[in-house]
């Protein structure tokens, strides 16, 4: 089979999970949004769950943020959390965001959730260096990194994941106005005052 073919089915397989769930996915609903045989998708996966784990490990789907990002710091706490927000953003959209919704099924959970965590643990890994970093050089009132690298990790993370649960719904507000806003914030709360 073609790696354009197998493209196909993970793709389609993706798109059916965020949109309907890993339960009420099925082998045929994935033939036919991607427009192939049933038979095709055993002949390239053994099951579902194999294309699931194939798009994790294989293509790593849900790939965390490196700390080389804390090389582009300018050492500017409102500039560099607006330039880590974005990146994170960039990283962890809406889609992905409704991928591991769908992906918290019971029959699979287990099996993917060290794959789930991965974007979330390394923002929050990147955040801890560059709050130590920051601390040091006299920037921070705050020398808990750990719960300031998970507060501003769970502003960013609950965002997408609510935008992608309920999008206008609840959220009157556009990523960009909402990263810039909540560093406001944010910095406002932990920069040492001159």
């Amino acid at each position: 089979m073609g790696d354009s073919v197998k493209e196909k089915i993970v793709v389609s397989t993706l798109k059916l999970i965020s949109e309907k769930g890993y339960r009420s996915t099925t082998t045929r609903n994935i033939a036919e949004e991607a427009g192939v045989n049933e038979v095709t998708i055993f002949r390239c996966f053994r099951s579902k769950k194999d294309i699931v784990l194939y798009a994790l490990k294989e293509l790593e789907l849900l790939k965390p943020m490196d700390k080389k990002i804390l090389e582009k710091c300018k050492w500017d706490l409102k500039e560099d959390l607006l330039m880590l927000a974005e990146e994170y953003h960039k990283n962890f959209t809406e889609d992905k965001a409704k991928i591991m919704i769908g992906l918290r099924s019971p029959e699979i959970f287990e099996e993917v959730k060290e794959y789930l965590i991965r974007i979330p643990k390394g923002f929050k890994d990147v955040l801890i260096e560059y709050f130590k970093i920051m601390y040091q050089k006299g920037m921070l009132n705050n020398d808990d990194f750990e719960l300031l690298a998970f507060s501003f990790l769970s502003l960013n993370f609950g965002f997408i994941l609510m935008k992608a649960s309920y999008g206008r719904k609840l959220i009157g507000f556009s990523n960009d106005e909402f990263v810039r806003r909540s560093i406001e914030i944010f910095v406002k709360g932990i920069a040492k005052s001159s």
